[in-house]
C-alpha cells in the first residue's frame, strides 16, 4: 500500500505536535508512562501521570483551521475508543489505580514561530456516551 504525501504529512504533522506535547507536558510535572497506545479499539497518544493519577492524551495538531477547530474533533465515536482502550489499560495492569482523567492538547503550529499550545484538562465528555 502506497501512502500519498498527504497521509505522510499529516502523520509527520501529528508525530511533530506529540513530541511538543510530551516536552510541554513533562515540563508541568507529568510522567510519561506510554506512547501511541494501541489497543482493537483505537490509539491513545500518550498516557501520563501527574499527582498519581493517569491521564489519556488526546493530542491535536493543526496547521489551520481549514478542517474545523481541533478540539471539535473529539466525536462520540473517539471518546468511546479512548474510554474502551483505558479499560484496556487498567485489566493489564490491575495494581494501578483505574481513576483517570482525558486532556486535549491542541498544537496549532504556526509560521514562523513557537506553535500554539492549548491544553484542556479533565475533560468531561461523558454526554457524549448518551
Amino acid at each position: 500500500m502506497i501512502m500519498s504525501t498527504n497521509g505522510k504529512y499529516r502523520k509527520k504533522l501529528g508525530a511533530w505536535g506529540e513530541s511538543i506535547a510530551l516536552d510541554y507536558l513533562m515540563k508541568k510535572g507529568y510522567e510519561l508512562i506510554e506512547k501511541n497506545y494501541h489497543t482493537r479499539y483505537g490509539e491513545i497518544d500518550l498516557i501520563m501521570r501527574k499527582d498519581g493519577l493517569l491521564v489519556a492524551v488526546e493530542v491535536k495538531t493543526r496547521k489551520s483551521n481549514a478542517f474545523g477547530i481541533a478540539e471539535y474533533s473529539i466525536n462520540r465515536k473517539k471518546y468511546k475508543a479512548i474510554q474502551a482502550s483505558m479499560f484496556v489499560y487498567f485489566e493489564s495492569h490491575e495494581d494501578l489505580n483505574p481513576e483517570w482523567q482525558l486532556d486535549i492538547l491542541v498544537i496549532e503550529k504556526n509560521s514562523p514561530g513557537a506553535p500554539e499550545i492549548f491544553h484542556y484538562e479533565n475533560i468531561s465528555l461523558d454526554y457524549l456516551n448518551e
